[in-house]
């Protein structure tokens, strides 16, 4: 079988631009749930140094119950470890760091599918005791998102522990597809609300039409992906077809930039500056 640099019709340059273009994708992804994981961590955790509970509903109506413990002790579990997710997720993906420091890539994986367990039960959790803003629909959806995040949790370490790396490799694929899903969530409203326009039909108690398909399409479509990836098998692309999924790669990787910026600006920077400023002050009134 001929070596990839030496496959007819192939050029080093498409090699290349494919390579640029999946590199690019990943880096500006991992910069965009970053981003959004510092806004989770710092807005939503910050607002129990600030006693400031209360502005979780201005983006999440109804996320904040007061008198409702067990349910906000859920629900926060189940921020600031999906943010861990986020972060940790994409460093599982480094080829090089899973050769040259594997006790460096376990570990992170066991912070990483611990995180992912927390983050599916304490959603499960409050899901239980308050449901969700969008009614059923939403609850629902929410609901198999969280017990598919723990399925995947478990199994991804059971068959690491086990040696069964093949099958482990595969569920840790699902695993991170869905790990994403908070940040994917994120930012397919603001590439629809800014960048398409809202074309649909969004309520602020998120149950409409729009709404209700979202709380699938946020994880089900990463997970036939995944899936895809796991099937896939080797073999050759022709110049034209690698040319297309470089454009295509490269396509994605800019709107998601666009969208990051756009959101951004608009939600994630000025609410992280805003709770900053909070406990700066907080910590000036002690003083």
């Amino acid at each position: 079988m001929p070596q990839p640099s030496s496959v007819p019709g192939i050029s080093a340059r498409s090699r290349r631009s494919g390579r640029m273009s999946t590199r690019l994708l990943f880096i500006v992804c991992w910069l965009s749930a970053i981003i959004f994981s510092a806004y989770i961590v710092v807005y939503y955790e910050g607002a129990l140094l600030t006693h400031t509970m209360q502005d979780w509903n201005e983006v999440l109506p109804r996320i904040y119950q007061p008198g409702s413990m067990l349910a906000t002790a859920a629900i926060g579990a189940h921020f600031l470890a999906g943010a861990i997710v986020l972060i940790l997720g994409p460093m599982q993906l480094i080829a090089p760091l899973r050769a040259r420091a594997p006790n460096v890539h376990r570990w992170i994986g066991r912070f990483y599918a611990a995180a992912a367990l927390a983050t599916g039960v304490g959603g499960l959790v409050y899901i239980a005791i308050e449901g969700t803003v969008g009614g059923p629909v939403m609850s629902t959806g929410f609901a198999l998102y969280g017990a598919l995040m723990v399925l995947c949790a478990v199994n991804t370490v059971r068959h690491a522990r086990a040696g069964r790396f093949d099958i482990h490799r595969a569920w840790a694929i699902r695993l991170f597809a869905l790990g994403i899903g908070s940040w994917l969530f994120r930012m397919d409203y603001g590439i629809w609300l800014k960048l398409i326009g809202g074309f649909g039909h969004h309520s602020h108690t998120y149950d409409g039409l729009f709404d209700k398909i979202m709380s699938f399409f946020f994880y089900v479509p990463n997970l036939a992906i995944a899936e895809l990836i796991i099937r896939r098998r080797g073999g050759t692309q022709t110049e034209s077809a690698r040319t297309i999924r470089s454009a295509s790669i490269g396509f994605i990787a800019v709107l998601v930039l666009v969208a990051t910026i756009l959101f951004g600006r608009s939600y994630w920077l000025p609410h992280i500056t805003q709770r900053l400023a909070d406990l700066s002050q907080m910590h000036t009134q002690r003083d």
